[in-house]
Order: C-alpha cells, then sequence, then structure tokens
C-alpha cells in the first residue's frame, strides 16, 4: 500500500497491464506515466524516478483483520457466485528495506521463531510473525527512555508461558500492536515499519542487494 500523493498532489492509479520485471505496473491517470507496484517508484514518463511512500498494511485472512479491528468498514462486491479460497502458502519472503539496505526473512522461518530481532542495515529492527493467525508486523526496536539520553535499543523473547517480553526491562509487549501494555515501559509505542511479502526470487529481482535472514 503506498501513499498516492506527489508533491501535495493526489494521483488515480490504474492497473497499465504490463510486465515490469515480471511484476504488475500501474499507471496514473493524471500524467500517465508507468509505476512500479514492488518499488512504488514511476519507471517512465513525466514523473520518472519519482518514489511513494510505503505505508503500513496487513495481507491476512478476514478473521485476523476482524478480531483486531472490529470497527473496519468493508467494500464488498458480491458477484453472485461462491467465493473460493486456496490453502495458504508458506514459501514467501518478508521483505523490508530501509535507506540503501534491503532484507528478506522467509514466513516458514520467522512464524517458527514468532519473533525474530535482527538488523536491517543500522536499524534494529523486531519481526513478529504468526503461523495461525498469519499476522505479520515489523518494528524499529528503539524506544525513548526518560532516563537515557536518547532513544534506547531493545530486544524482545518469548517467555515460557507464551508472553512477549523485552529482555531489556521485563515488560510485557503487544506486538500485534505495537504497545508494553505493562511493566517499566507500559504504554510505549513502536514504530512500525512497512513490509512487502513476495516470492524469494521476485524480491531478488527488485532488491538485488537484499540479504536473506539466516543466510
Amino acid at each position: 500500500m503506498h501513499d498516492r500523493r506527489v508533491n501535495g498532489r493526489v494521483l488515480t492509479f490504474g492497473n497499465q497491464g504490463a510486465l515490469f520485471l515480471n511484476a504488475m505496473t500501474w499507471w496514473d491517470h493524471e500524467t500517465e506515466s508507468l509505476w512500479s507496484q514492488p518499488w512504488g517508484s514511476a519507471v517512465a514518463g513525466p514523473l520518472e524516478g519519482t518514489a511513494l511512500m510505503l505505508v503500513p498494511a496487513s495481507i491476512v485472512p478476514w478473521t485476523t483483520w476482524f478480531d483486531q479491528h472490529p470497527e473496519t468498514s468493508v467494500l464488498d462486491e458480491r458477484l453472485g457466485s461462491p467465493v473460493r479460497t486456496a490453502r495458504p502458502r508458506d514459501d514467501f519472503v518478508i521483505g523490508v528495506a530501509l535507506g540503501d539496505f534491503a532484507k528478506a526473512y522467509y514466513f516458514e522461518t520467522a512464524s517458527s521463531a514468532r519473533v525474530v530481532n535482527d538488523h536491517v542495515g543500522e536499524e534494529p529492527v523486531v519481526v513478529f510473525a504468526d503461523a495461525d493467525t498469519r499476522d505479520i508486523k515489523v518494528y524499529l526496536r528503539r524506544v525513548a527512555e526518560s532516563d537515557a539520553a536518547g532513544p534506547a535499543e531493545v530486544a524482545f523473547e518469548i517467555a515460557d508461558d507464551g508472553r512477549v517480553l523485552d529482555t531489556q526491562s521485563r515488560s510485557e509487549w503487544d506486538l500485534v500492536r505495537g504497545v508494553s501494555t505493562a511493566g517499566p515501559l507500559k504504554g510505549t509505542v513502536l514504530q512500525q515499519i512497512p513490509y512487502v511479502t513476495s516470492y524469494d526470487w521476485a524480491w531478488h529481482d527488485f532488491f538485488p542487494h537484499t540479504t536473506f535472514y539466516g543466510s
């Protein structure tokens, strides 16, 4: 998901139909520029080189989303035929790009660990993945402490009773919402980082400088 504002102007996008590096492309109605969907940037036309801001979003089963956001409004287009659902696939990566650095985490690896403490470049990140709900979240592992000169880096672990704790203050965290729910850091909110789900080869096509977690 991308913010479709460019220099204060709201663009209207459509599916262009052509492929760029084997991935879908968009075009904007206002300038007819051609846009790469994985990059979120224009690859041809008047806006070539312009990049949209990636916005955090989730691709999860409806039940998972509704449990977390019961107030959600839904665009429902009924076509008069039953909706067929396929068994979710696990052979994809969670791709994170920060500045000049990119890293990919295999969903099977991340969901098996549930919480992965890592770095993308110099930025400390935590990747949360749940195999049952299919929920994925990525956050910066920095919190501002009143008795510290600057932001502190924290790490997370799963306690024996299933709670998510940071290893520094032993505060309890809800990584679905990215907020501490108990302990010294109660009320502290982590900054969420956008991610992309993709096949590993497709992620590598668009981010050839990427590294793969665990490799």
